[in-house]
C-alpha cells in the first residue's frame, strides 16, 4: 500500500505518548541548542523518526496537523523555552512527492512535496495565531490557538459551573507573520507544449524571517512541503467550490543554475566521451539539424548556450558572461525554427512571442494579491530564465515603450521594480537570443539595421552578434537545399542529429556547473592585435569598425569555446574561433558599400558615419548661407552648393528630410529651409 494512502492507526494519548518519546530520546538535545540560539523552529530528518518508529511516522503522512501540533505541545511541556518551537520536516518520502498539476481533493489535509520556480512573492503581512476570549458572565479567560482562515470562538465556557455559549470577548491577540507565493512548475518536467500549473504557498513564523529573503525572490527554484488545505472562492455559486494552497512546513531554494538536473556517472561518460571526439563539430551540427545551412549562426547559438564567466571587478562593478544573439532577416528562412529547438535542448530556457509579450511578461510587475489583500511582486520571462537562456520570436513586434524595460535586464543583468510602495531588484544573468523581421518584408544590405527594423537603437548595441538571415536564390545551394528538406519527408531519421537532444542538454549543464576557463596570455593578446589592428586601420576617424562593446564580446566567446570543449584553459585557438565569427558578423551588417570600410554604427545606430557626414556638410552650408539670405535659406542655393561639394540632388533631398523629421530644421515657406536654434 501507497504509503500517503496509509489509514490513520493510533489514538491521540498513544500519538502524544510517543512523540513526548521521540522528543526526549531523540531531539531533546538539538532542542536545547534551537532554544539557546534563539531559533524558533527545528529540522527533523524524516528518516529519523521513521527508523525510531514507523508507526508514527506513518501517522505523520496522513494526520500531519496533530502530530505536528502534538511535537510543539510536547517541547512546550519540557519548560525550555518560552516560545512555540515549530517542527520542519525535511527529506521526506518519495511518496509524498507530487507535480503541482498533479494535485487532487484526494491529497487536502495530507503531507505533500511539491518543488517550482517562484513565480510571485507578496509583501510579509501580520495575522492573528492565537485569541484570548473572556466569559462575559464569569470572567473566565480561554485560549484558543488561530489555524484556519476564518477566527475560531470558544464554543462554550471552560468552567464547569458556567452554562455559557454566546457571550465573549476577545481581550488579547497574538500576531505571527505571513506570506504568500505562487510557484510555477519547473518548465524542466514539462513535456512539449504543455502549459505550466501553478500552486499559491502560505508561509508563516520563521519561514518570513529576513534571512529567508532571499530565497524567496521570484525566480528561484525551491523545494517545499506542508499540508495541502482548501479556501473557499467567494465567488463560486453557494460555495461549493474551492481553491486550494500548501499550508508550508519546510522550504530548500534549489536556485543553484542547473542544480535541478541530475547527472549520473553513466551521463557523465557519455558527456566526456563527447568532448574527446571533436565536440565543436557534433554540437554545432546538433543545433537544429532540420534547418539547413547558417552554419555561422549555428555556432554562435552553441557558443550563446554555454556563455562565458560572470566577473566581479576590485571596484563592486561586474561583468556580465552571458551572450545576446539577434537574428534579422527574410521570412521563411528558419529563425523562428532555430529559436524553437534552442528553447528545447538548453536548460532553463523560456521561449515567448513578441506578439504577445509586454514589458512586464518579459521582466516583472507588481499585481493585486487578493489572498492578503496587498500587492504581490510577480517575475517575468527573463527572471524566470535567470542562468539560462530567453527565446524571443518577433521582437520588433513588441511595442516602443515595452522594449526599453529590456535595458537594464540585458547589461546590468538586474531587473528593477518600484512600484505600489514594492520596491526590489531582481537576477536576470539571462542570454537572449532574438528573431526579427524587417519593416519593408525582405533584408537589405545596402541600408543601416536600425532603419530596417523597428527597434531603438541602445537595444542593438547590447547584442554581442548579429545576424542577417537571407534568402537570396542561388542554382547550387538551391538544389542542395531542395535536396535537403524532400530527404526529410522522405525520412524523418535523416534530421537526426549527432548528439541526442537529452544529452547536449545534460552536457550544456554539466559545463555551465563545473567548467569555469581561464583565458590565457597568448589568447587575451591575440583578441588585443585584432582589436588594435583593425582600429588603427580606420585611425582618420571617419569610422569606427569595431568598440569596446565587441571587445567584450570577443573575451565571452573565447571563454565559451573553451566551455564547450569542456577545457579550463582558453586557448588562442579558441580566441581564433572568436574573432573569426566575429569577421563574419561585422562584415555582414557593418560594411558600408558606400566607403568601403567597417562602420559599426551601421549595426548599432541609425545614423552612419557616411551618413553623419553628409548632415554635417548640409547643416554647414546652411549656416554659410545664413549671412546672405538670413534664417529662410532657399533649397536651391543648398542644392548648388551641395553640387559643389559632390553631393548629389537625392542625397541633398535625403538628408534635408531626415533634419526635418528631427526638428533640427522647419520648412517655413515652400521651397526654404531654417535652422532651429
Amino acid at each position: 500500500m501507497d504509503i500517503a494512502l496509509a489509514p490513520k492507526r493510533l489514538e491521540k494519548e498513544v500519538i502524544f505518548d510517543r512523540v513526548e518519546s521521540f522528543v526526549r530520546d531523540v531531539i531533546l538535545e538539538d532542542v536545547v541548542h534551537v532554544v539557546s540560539r534563539g531559533e524558533r523552529s527545528l529540522s527533523v530528518e524524516f528518516n529519523e523518526l521513521d527508523r525510531y518508529d514507523y508507526e508514527l511516522s506513518d501517522e505523520l503522512l496522513v494526520n500531519t496537523e496533530e502530530v505536528l501540533k502534538t511535537f510543539e505541545e510536547a517541547i512546550d511541556n519540557l519548560g525550555i523555552s518560552t516560545k512555540i518551537i515549530k517542527i520542519r520536516l525535511k527529506h521526506l518520502p518519495k511518496a509524498v512527492g507530487l507535480k503541482i498539476k498533479n494535485l487532487r481533493s484526494d491529497n487536502l489535509g495530507r503531507l505533500v512535496n511539491v518543488e517550482g520556480i517562484i513565480r510571485q512573492a507578496s509583501e510579509v503581512r501580520p495575522e492573528v495565531t492565537r485569541t484570548e476570549w473572556e466569559c462575559m458572565r464569569c470572567q473566565t479567560r480561554v485560549h484558543i490557538f488561530q489555524t484556519t482562515t476564518e477566527m475560531k470562538k470558544p464554543m462554550e465556557c471552560s468552567e464547569f459551573t458556567c452554562s455559557n455559549r454566546k457571550d465573549f470577548q476577545i481581550v488579547n491577540k497574538d500576531f505571527g507573520d505571513v506570506q504568500r507565493i505562487v510557484i510555477e512548475e519547473n518548465p524542466e518536467n514539462l513535456d512539449g507544449s504543455e502549459q505550466p500549473s501553478r500552486l499559491s504557498i502560505i508561509l508563516r513564523h520563521d519561514l518570513v524571517d529576513p534571512t529567508f529573503r532571499k530565497k524567496i525572490m521570484p525566480g528561484n527554484l525551491i523545494y517545499v512541503n506542508g499540508i495541502l488545505k482548501e479556501m473557499p472562492i467567494e465567488s463560486s455559486e453557494k460555495g461549493r467550490k474551492y481553491d486550494i494552497f500548501l499550508d508550508a512546513n519546510y522550504l530548500e531554494s534549489l536556485f543553484q543554475e542547473f542544480e535541478e538536473i541530475e547527472i549520473s556517472q553513466e551521463d557523465e561518460s557519455i558527456i566526456q566521451n563527447i568532448a574527446s571526439k571533436d565536440p565543436w563539430k557534433s554540437i554545432v551540427g546538433s543545433i537544429a539539424p532540420s534547418i539547413y545551412g547558417h552554419d555561422k549562426i549555428k555556432e554562435a547559438v552553441a557558443l550563446q548556450m554555454f556563455g562565458g564567466i560572470r566577473k566581479q571587478h576590485a571596484d563592486s562593478t561586474w561583468s556580465r558572461g552571458d551572450m545576446h544573439v539577434l537574428l534579422v532577416g527574410d521570412p521563411g528562412a528558419g529563425k523562428s525554427q532555430i529559436l524553437k529547438y534552442v528553447s528545447h535542448i538548453a536548460p532553463k530556457s523560456r521561449y515567448v512571442s513578441g506578439k504577445g509579450a509586454s514589458a512586464v511578461g518579459l521582466t516583472a510587475t507588481v499585481v493585486k494579491d487578493e489572498f492578503l489583500k496587498g500587492w504581490t511582486l510577480e517575475a517575468g520571462a527573463i527572471v524566470l530564465a535567470n542562468g539560462g537562456i530567453v527565446c524571443i520570436d518577433e521582437m520588433d513586434k513588441i511595442g516602443k515603450d515595452d522594449i526599453f524595460a529590456l535595458h537594464e535586464a540585458m547589461e546590468q543583468q538586474s531587473v528593477t521594480v518600484a512600484k505600489a510602495n514594492i520596491f526590489a531588484t531582481l537576477r536576470s544573468e539571462t542570454s537572449v537570443l532574438a528573431a526579427a523581421n524587417p519593416k519593408f518584408g525582405r533584408f537589405d544590405l545596402s541600408t543601416p539595421l536600425a532603419e530596417q527594423i523597428s527597434m531603438p537603437d541602445t537595444i542593438l548595441s547590447r547584442f554581442d552578434l548579429i545576424f542577417p538571415v537571407k534568402d537570396i536564390p542561388n542554382p547550387d545551394i538551391d538544389e542542395k537545399l531542395a535536396s535537403h528538406i524532400l530527404e526529410l519527408h522522405k525520412d524523418s531519421e535523416k534530421g537526426k542529429p549527432p548528439i541526442d537532444p537529452k544529452d547536449l542538454r545534460k552536457y550544456i549543464a554539466y559545463a555551465k556547473r563545473n567548467i569555469n576557463p581561464k583565458i590565457t596570455d597568448d589568447a587575451l593578446l591575440k583578441i588585443k592585435n585584432f582589436f588594435v589592428d583593425l582600429r588603427r586601420k580606420y585611425a582618420d576617424g571617419t569610422t569606427v569598425p569595431i568598440s569596446p562593446r565587441q571587445l567584450e564580446a570577443l573575451v565571452r566567446m573565447t571563454e565559451s569555446s573553451a566551455r564547450l570543449r569542456l577545457s579550463r584553459v582558453a586557448t588562442p585557438d579558441d580566441a581564433k574561433r572568436a574573432i573569426d565569427l566575429m569577421k563574419y558578423a561585422l562584415y555582414q551588417l557593418a560594411y558600408d558599400t558606400e566607403t568601403g570600410k567597417l562602420d559599426i554604427d551601421r549595426v548599432e545606430s541609425s545614423t552612419t558615419a557616411s551618413k553623419r557626414s553628409k548632415i554635417m556638410v548640409v547643416l554647414e552650408i546652411i549656416r554659410e548661407l545664413e549671412p546672405q539670405f538670413g534664417k529662410e535659406i532657399p533649397k536651391a542655393k543648398i542644392f548648388e552648393e551641395g553640387e559643389s561639394r559632390k553631393m548629389s540632388m537625392d542625397e541633398i533631398e535625403k538628408v534635408l528630410d531626415d533634419l526635418r523629421a528631427k526638428g533640427y530644421i522647419i520648412e517655413p515657406k515652400q521651397g526654404h529651409v531654417e535652422r532651429v536654434e
